[in-house]
């Protein structure tokens, strides 16, 4: 059985904050980059909800539908393709949920005109006016500043740990070599949040 060691105890190479028993020789990067990583999955996630004026299926993915008594998102339930550039098919596995996911898409309140026809959901994707593309930019930019923020606060997180590190025998090389790559991917991190956004802004604007 392990020794379970007491908040900022060292025992060895080895030092516990709350729960987590790290080595402190070392910060292991590669933790800060999945929770990095998580930052940018989520930008995805949210500006897939922002719809521009082509049918794509991951506008309708994430839309909850009440089925079998639980809340599910629609990609749990179907499969969603494009028809063409304006219109999706949602074609359940369960044919009895039709009308289940043309209302959950009704609900979500996103514009668009679900039609059941046969054993699918057609989604008509209607042209977005010049003021609700101007509308979806200014959201799509504050959910892009809302992901900035969460990666900032990843970076405080680990440059804070890596001073408790330090204070508990963490060298002051490693710590210099550790936040240098800290920086360097956070930097990486903001470009490529810069290249969503540009592109993202760039579909909204296409009429």
């Amino acid at each position: 059985m392990k020794a379970r060691l007491r908040p900022g105890l060292v025992m060895g190479n080895v030092v516990q904050y709350g729960d987590n028993i790290r080595d402190i020789k070392k910060m292991d990067i590669d933790v800060f980059k999945a929770d990095i990583q998580k930052c940018i999955d989520h930008i995805h996630e949210d500006l897939t909800q922002i719809r521009t004026g082509r049918a794509t299926p991951e506008l309708v993915e994430e839309v909850m539908v009440n089925a079998y008594e639980t809340m599910a998102p629609i990609k749990n339930y179907a499969s969603i393709s494009a028809v063409d550039a304006k219109t999706l098919s949602i074609q359940p596995w369960d044919k009895s949920i039709l009308e289940n996911i043309s209302k959950a898409i009704n609900i979500a309140n996103m514009g668009l005109f679900p039609m059941i026809e046969g054993d699918r959901v057609l989604v008509k994707i209607p042209d977005l006016t010049e003021e609700r593309r101007k509308e979806y930019v200014k959201l799509m930019k504050d959910r892009v500043e809302d992901g900035r923020i969460a990666v900032r606060q990843v970076r405080q997180k680990y440059m804070k740990e890596i001073e408790e590190l330090q204070a508990n025998g963490l060298s002051e090389d490693e710590a210099d070599r550790t936040r240098d790559e800290i920086e360097k991917v956070v930097k990486e991190t903001n470009q490529s949040i810069e290249n969503i956004k540009e592109e993202k802004e760039k579909d909204l604007l296409t009429i």
